[in-house]
């Protein structure tokens, strides 16, 4: 009887896998243009060491930084909205023999950024700049995940026919993009895709 039962398994389930397996799966495209949202900045202020060779005075770190507010307040920023970078300090300062602090400072105008990255000064350092993107609100990544969806739908229609097969219901829909954002620092202005994986019944 275990035997019989074991072998009538064995011959259902193949056809059970084929009536599961008549599936076809499509992966959909909708066109997004993302926004910058802020840009990030961190600069390295260090004591300056007379040098003959160049010509250097001596600074302080303390007499580095003022001489940095009074640059930033010609151009109407508040250097202590800076915030100190600790952390990166302790990563990247432990080889420096000069004194070093390592500062962070965020706005929302791009403006703002290029007149401060376009000071320049002794002991000044611009380590990095990076722009963040603007987060999907709801609505916005629901529409994008919907044109996606139309989008699969064409694409497995046109696949269906030259399957010979029709078309049927959406069974499951995996969308990977979340409502986060990037920018590519590189390319600024391109236009990016959102993606969804569609699969659908075949007649």
């Amino acid at each position: 009887m275990k035997k019989l039962v074991f072998i009538l398994l064995l011959a259902i389930t193949p056809s059970i896998a084929q009536e599961n397996g008549k599936t076809l799966t499509v992966v959909g495209e909708a066109n997004k243009q993302v926004e910058v949202s802020s840009y990030f900045l961190t600069i390295s202020l260090k004591q300056i060491v007379a040098d003959g060779y160049q010509q250097l005075e001596p600074k302080s770190l303390a007499e580095v930084q003022q001489m940095y507010s009074d640059k930033l307040k010609a151009i109407g920023v508040d250097f202590s909205k800076y915030s100190k970078n600790i952390l990166y300090q302790l990563y990247a300062s432990y080889s420096e023999v000069n004194d070093v602090a390592y500062y962070n400072y965020t706005s929302t105008s791009e403006e703002e950024i290029m007149k401060i990255i376009k000071q320049k000064m002794n002991g000044l350092t611009v380590v990095q700049v990076q722009a963040d993107a603007k987060e999907k609100t709801n609505k916005e990544w629901a529409n994008l995940t919907l044109t996606a969806v139309e989008d699969a739908k064409t694409k497995a229609q046109k696949a269906a026919e030259g399957l010979g097969k029709k078309l049927g219901e959406i069974t499951k829909v995996v969308n990977s993009d979340t409502k986060a954002q990037y920018i590519n620092m590189y390319k600024p202005d391109e236009i990016q895709k959102h993606l969804v994986t569609v699969t659908f019944t075949i007649e």
